[in-house]
C-alpha cells in the first residue's frame, strides 16, 4: 500500500490546494526543508494537481494528464537536476557543440523511471555536482514556444541549491527567466539548502517550508519494506523524519549500525589518549576519502546524544524504547552534571565543517576536547 504523502505533509497540502482552487497559481515556488521531507515528492504532486482535468483539492490519478504527470512523461512537464559536465564534440562547420555521454544519458533515464515509480526516491546521477548552464538555456528555448492554450507548464529542479556551484552561471540563467517569466507557467524549486541560492532567486519565488516527516510516517514506512518489528523503532528514531536516511539505514546490518553508534560514543566520551588517537586518524582520513561516511557517523552520534540529552530531562523520545537506553542512562548517571545539548551543537559543528576542507585532525582534536568539557563542567 503506498503511503499518502498528503496526509504526512497535511497542513503543506491544504496550502497548496488551496492555491488550485483559487486559481491563484505563481510563477514561482520555492520548496524547502530538510532532507529526505518529501518535497520532491510533494512538488510533483502539486504540478499534477495544477493539470488535473477533474479535481481541485488532490490529483485524480485516473485522467490522462494524472497518470502522465505521476508517470514524469507529461509533455508540459520539465525536469531539472544535476548533471554531470558536458563535454564537447565537433561538429560539422564551425564551433562545436555540448553532449551528455551515451552511458551518462542511460544512468538519467534508470533514475527518472525509479522517480516515477517512487516520487521519495532521489535522483543522483555519478559525478553530478551542479546543475549545469546548458539545462538551463535548453529550458529557455522550450518554455516560450508556444503550446496547446489548456494546462500549465510546470517546470521542477530539483536540489535547485545547486545552480550557484562554482561562478553560478546557471543561477544567473535562471534569473533572467524569473524575471520574464514565461505565460501559463510556474517553475518550482526544490531545495535541502535555502540559503545556497541567490537572494535574487529567493526574492522571485513564494516560499513553501516544509518540515520533517513524523516517526508515525517513517514507521508505516519501514512496515511496507519489510523491516522487522523489533527493529522498527530503532531504524525510525535514527532517521529523524529524513526517508532518504531510513532507506540507507535498512540496507545496513543491525547488528553493525549498533555496533557502531556504541563504539562510537563510548570512544569520544573516554579520555584514553590510544582512543582518541585512532579516532583522529581514522576519520581525519575518511574526510578525503569518504566524507559522506564521515557525515553519516557524526549524524548518528548527534542523533544519540540528542536523545540522551532528552532522557536527562525526562522529555519522551523514540530511541529511549530501544536498546540506545541503558547505555544513555549509564552515561547520565556517570556525568550527572554533564550538557548533552553542548554536546550536540558541537557535533552539528563538526559536521557543518566537513565540506570546508578545513585541517580535520584539529578540527577532531578540539572536539574531544570540548566533548570531555562539555561532559565535566
Amino acid at each position: 500500500m503506498p503511503l499518502d504523502i498528503f496526509s504526512a505533509q497535511a497542513r503543506v497540502w491544504e496550502r497548496l490546494s488551496q492555491i488550485r482552487i483559487s486559481k491563484q497559481v505563481g510563477g514561482a515556488y520555492l520548496f524547502s526543508g530538510p532532507a529526505g521531507c518529501g518535497k520532491e515528492s510533494l512538488a510533483i504532486r502539486f504540478a499534477q494537481l495544477l493539470n488535473c482535468e477533474t479535481s481541485s483539492e488532490k490529483p485524480c490519478d485516473t485522467c490522462p494528464s494524472c497518470q502522465r504527470f505521476r508517470q514524469l512523461q507529461h509533455e508540459k512537464l520539465k525536469l531539472i537536476f544535476p548533471l554531470p559536465t558536458v563535454r564537447k564534440k565537433k561538429v560539422d562547420g564551425p564551433g562545436t557543440s555540448s553532449t551528455i555521454g551515451k552511458g551518462d544519458m542511460e544512468l538519467v533515464t534508470e533514475a527518472i523511471a525509479k522517480k516515477a515509480e517512487d516520487h521519495f526516491h532521489k535522483i543522483k546521477i555519478p559525478k553530478s555536482t551542479r546543475i549545469l548552464i546548458q539545462s538551463i538555456r535548453e529550458l529557455r528555448k522550450t518554455l516560450y514556444l508556444k503550446s496547446e492554450p489548456s494546462g500549465r507548464k510546470i517546470v521542477l529542479i530539483f536540489d535547485a541549491h545547486l545552480l550557484s556551484v562554482g561562478i553560478g552561471e546557471a543561477a544567473n540563467a535562471l534569473l533572467k527567466i524569473l524575471e520574464e517569466p514565461p505565460e501559463n507557467t510556474t517553475l518550482i524549486l526544490v531545495t535541502d539548502h535555502v540559503e545556497l541560492l541567490l537572494p535574487t532567486i529567493l526574492s522571485r519565488c513564494q516560499r513553501v517550508g516544509i518540515p520533517r516527516l513524523n516517526d508515525i510516517f517513517i514507521r508505516d514506512w519501514l512496515q511496507i519494506k519489510m523491516v522487522k518489528d523489533s527493529e522498527i523503532q530503532l531504524l525510525a528514531g535514527l532517521s529523524q523524519g529524513n526517508i532518504h536516511q531510513a532507506r540507507f539505514l535498512i540496507s545496513q546490518p543491525i547488528g553493525d549500525l549498533l555496533k557502531l553508534v556504541n563504539g562510537l560514543v563510548k570512544m569520544i566520551t573516554n579520555d584514553n589518549p590510544d582512543h582518541w588517537r585512532k579516532f583522529t586518524q581514522t576519520y581525519s582520513r575518511l574526510a578525503h576519502q569518504d566524507s559522506a561516511t564521515l557525515s553519516f557517523h557524526f549524524m548518528m552520534l548527534k542523533i544519540w546524544f540528542r536523545s540522551a540529552n532528552r532522557l536527562a530531562r525526562r522529555v519522551d523520545d523514540i530511541l529511549h524504547e530501544t536498546s540506545f537506553k541503558p547505555g544513555m542512562e549509564r552515561l547520565i548517571s556517570t556525568n550527572p552534571n554533564a550538557d548533552f545539548s553542548a554536546i550536540t551543537f558541537e557535533l552539528e559543528d563538526a559536521i557543518l565543517s566537513i565540506p570546508m576542507n578545513l585541517y580535520m585532525p584539529l578540527i577532531l582534536t578540539n572536539l574531544l576536547l570540548r566533548i570531555q568539557k562539555h561532559l565535566n563542567p
